[in-house]
């Protein structure tokens, strides 16, 4: 499970609003103190982390009813079995346990009465059947047996609550029943079993703010080391009790010896002495933490660097817990991690925040002020809070706002560089820097591209405005204030399971090809750059079969449209040393496009049915360089 969105209701400053998460990574902008950090510590109320508590004064001030309401919808495999009723399991969706998009949706309430606030009341939205007035669910076995006896059915199994309900949702849930939204109560009767599985499926959730202490001295740090420290010592506990009794004895012998002396000099104190001998727990008798080697502590340290070792103690005790509780799912919260980080850290942990973010198991969620962050995902990884006309915080969700917005909040500037200017021709627009690897491997390796133009000419500007993130829309805007041709090549990415995604720059290409100039815009009629890439040369690197080639009917329609990185990536044998390391789709789509390419021929592109689109493309870029600038 991974989150879906969150809503909120009266929780501090937010009376309602509704946050839409990307399943892999969520960068969450905007001014200070507007609520970012409150979403991430509702997050954390809502899975019972205790990092934060909720009291009173986390009430709006403005509300309008006195609950606050903290709820999560969830993406979640419909298949999903739970167990409910003691042994026997059940699916969500046949129990009718999932919302009208499909989605598994939780709320929390806390009811406020006389200033103060109550336990919490889980409940769950559905979409129900609407013969039933109460959910099945919350029924009691008798009841439900009653109902069987009612309607004279006879179920495959009469004592098993999830039986008899299947046999009822059969019998009663024809094409004529609607479907409405009903709430179900999940501390109520068997509610309390479904509330119980569900939380075994529910993700990780870990929080990491960026006040959190950060001395190696301070609980924070020392919890998860004191964890580690038991359960290492454990395993010498057996040899460490012969010892110690060992000790024990002939330190008790000492005093039993020290005793009867003082009775040889008449001391009549000494009958009332008896020997006692204390120890403490292994455990406690070591410490730990982490030394350079010019031997300087990790709090003598700077305060950047014991941050990032805060982090990855941090990362490490979520692993921990992952393993523990064989748990798949977890999601990290990150308030500004970029916090006393010098620049280029910044950049490495976002990208290694990215890379995880890929693996299937993984949600990332952070809080940022910084610009080159937010430059380097994806525009539907942004998250941006602004305020209304009434000065209440809301979610900016239409994408050219958005990103105008985030612009001016951050201040962000182009990181498009153009050195001799004077000597440059024309521009070449790519998505990223492996589109560009690409196109140089091509030009460099198959004659007839290289006798149209040499991509490598100083009179070339190649360039990649960043793909679907933030950088390319400012460096986008940008390239047009340059009087310079430009053609585009833009991925249309109709491989991807998001539909939004499919055809994402159509609406630049066309600006583009609308101009009254020369400049030029191509959609690539495969979905990425990858599927360029020959299915043989892929079956040789990666020893996988590509299913999709040598006499397969319709082959090469599934090969132009096939999410190829996916694909490679968990069909790949990554222990094979002869290939690069590709922990994730990222990793593997990097290796196609910079890489295998260098092995493409004329003859693959042939059967691809691609030489004559790239052809095309080198055509137009000789076509504009030639052109007089003058007259541009």
């Amino acid at each position: 499970m991974k989150i879906k969105s969150l809503y909120l209701n009266n929780f501090r400053a937010y009376k309602n609003i509704k946050v839409i998460f990307d399943k892999n990574m969520n960068v969450i902008i905007g001014q200070n103190d507007i609520g970012k950090s409150t979403i991430l510590e509702a997050l954390d109320i809502f899975f019972g982390q205790d990092i934060i508590k909720i009291d009173i004064t986390d009430w709006n001030k403005d509300k309008e009813d006195n609950k606050i309401i903290i709820g999560i919808e969830f993406f979640v495999d419909e298949e999903l079995e739970i167990v409910i009723d003691t042994s026997n399991s059940t699916k969500l969706k046949n129990e009718y346990l999932l919302n009208e998009e499909k989605y598994l949706e939780i709320f929390k309430v806390f009811d406020i009465s006389n200033d103060k606030l109550s336990k919490e009341k889980i409940y769950l939205n559905a979409y129900y059947p609407e013969c039933y007035d109460i959910p099945l669910i919350n029924l009691k076995i008798k009841d439900l047996q009653n109902k069987l006896k009612e309607k004279d059915l006879k179920s495959d199994n009469d004592k098993k609550s999830a039986e008899i309900r299947r046999t009822l949702y059969i019998n009663d849930v024809t094409d004529g029943v609607n479907l409405i939204n009903k709430t179900i109560d999940l501390q109520k009767d068997d509610g309390k079993n479904i509330w119980e599985s569900l939380q075994k499926e529910l993700p990780l959730y870990f929080l990491f703010q960026s006040d959190r202490a950060n001395k190696d001295s301070d609980s924070d740090i020392q919890n998860p080391l004191k964890t580690a420290t038991k359960r290492i010592v454990a395993n010498f506990e057996d040899d460490f009790k012969k010892i110690k009794d060992s000790l024990e004895e002939k330190l008790n012998q000492i005093g039993v010896d020290t005793i009867d002396k003082m009775k040889d000099m008449g001391l009549d104190v000494a009958s009332s002495l008896t020997p006692k001998v204390t120890n403490k727990n292994l455990d406690t008798l070591f410490s730990f933490s982490l030394e350079s080697d010019d031997g300087i502590a990790l709090n003598k340290r700077g305060s950047g660097f014991r941050r990032m070792v805060m982090l990855n103690y941090f990362r490490a005790e979520a692993e921990k817990k992952i393993v523990e509780k064989s748990n798949k799912n977890v999601i990290y919260a990150i308030e500004e991690p970029e916090t006393a980080q010098h620049p280029n850290h910044q950049i490495m942990l976002i990208n290694a925040l990215l890379e995880l973010s890929h693996k299937n198991n993984h949600q990332i969620i952070i809080t940022t002020h910084t610009p080159e962050i937010a430059k380097m995902v994806d525009s539907h990884n942004l998250i941006l809070i602004n305020k209304d006309e009434n000065r209440n915080p809301i979610i900016i969700e239409d994408d050219e706002n958005k990103l105008d917005l985030i612009i001016q909040t951050l201040g962000i500037l182009p990181n498009v560089n153009i050195e001799n200017i004077q000597k440059i021709k024309v521009v070449v627009c790519f998505e990223g820097y492996t589109d560009i690897e690409f196109i140089k491997n091509v030009n460099l390796n198959i004659q007839d591209f290289k006798d149209i133009i040499d991509i490598n000419d100083e009179s070339i500007f190649l360039v990649f405005l960043g793909g679907s993130t933030l950088q390319h829309y400012i460096n986008y805007n940008y390239l047009d204030k340059l009087n310079v041709p430009q053609i585009h090549i833009y991925d249309s990415d109709y491989n991807q399971k998001d539909t939004k995604i499919h055809y994402q720059y159509k609406k630049y290409i066309d600006e583009i090809n609308l101009r009254n100039n020369s400049d030029y815009g191509f959609m690539t009629k495969k979905a990425e750059i990858e599927n360029y890439i020959h299915p043989e040369l892929i079956k040789n690197c990666y020893k996988i079969n590509t299913c999709f080639h040598n006499g397969i009917e319709n082959w090469l329609e599934h090969w132009s449209k096939n999410d190829l990185s996916t694909f490679i990536n968990e069909n790949a044998d990554k222990s094979n040393p002869i290939i690069e390391p590709i922990s994730s789709k990222r990793m593997s789509k990097k290796h196609l496009a910079i890489e295998l390419s260098k092995n493409l021929t004329k003859e693959h592109l042939l059967e691809l049915e691609a030489f004559e689109e790239i052809k095309n493309w080198f055509e137009k870029i000789k076509e504009l360089k030639e052109l007089n600038r003058n007259n541009y």
